[in-house]
């Protein structure tokens, strides 16, 4: 089985070159990455080793302002928008040009019914989890990470996880996502759909350019 981690963030080349074998290894054949940071030489490193890049921004916005200046400079590359607060996420569902929604754990966003009918009318709503923050092991962040999933699988929502690797030791194998789905309690068929379909899903708009 082929997976997808739509974001990887190394600190430079060197460590790039160094997380790209493990990635082979792991079985990841897309990934996302800093649109910033791809140039002729990553992209050659990622083709020898039959990974595609997807060229990602991602934003992080505290007010609609922000948004609306982000909308306005999108282009061609994956769109991720990171809200600070519930009012923004539900701003933000209601935005058909935006690829994916990430959820920061320790902002305390709810997944509600509102949220759950913006993304039926846009039909594309996708969210983002980031794995990086659980690494410190903080109980408090486990137990959002542990009622976000269940709110988003309960209201039927596609989501994807991520690992902001910034190098090898962040990570994850994908058996290590399935364990960490069965430690809390959530089936891990959604952890195979979070490193597969859903992310391919999101993608979709982008590769079909």
């Amino acid at each position: 089985m082929k997976y997808v981690d739509l974001s990887i963030n190394p600190r430079n080349y060197e460590e790039w070159i160094k997380i790209i074998p493990m990635l082979k290894k792991f079985n990841f054949e897309i990934i996302g990455m800093d649109s910033n940071f791809i140039n002729d030489d990553v992209l050659k490193a990622a083709k020898e080793n039959s990974i595609k890049v997807i060229k990602r921004k991602y934003f992080k916005i505290s007010n609609k302002d922000e948004l609306n200046n982000i909308l306005k400079s999108s282009n061609n590359s994956f769109l991720v928008v990171e809200p600070e607060n519930n009012y923004l996420l539900n701003i933000i569902s209601q935005t058909k040009t935006i690829n994916a929604i990430r959820i920061n754990l320790e902002k305390n966003i709810k997944i509600n019914k509102t949220i759950k009918n913006l993304f039926n009318i846009n039909k594309n709503g996708v969210i983002e989890i980031s794995l990086k923050q659980l690494l410190n092991n903080d109980i408090f962040l486990w137990r959002e990470m542990n009622n976000l999933l269940k709110n988003i699988i309960k209201f039927g929502l596609r989501f994807y996880v991520v690992s902001d690797a910034s190098n090898i030791f962040e990570l994850w194998h994908p058996f290590h996502v399935k364990s960490l789905f069965e430690i809390l309690g959530v089936d891990n068929t959604y952890a195979t759909l979070s490193m597969t379909t859903y992310p391919y899903y999101a993608i979709s708009p982008i590769l079909n350019k």
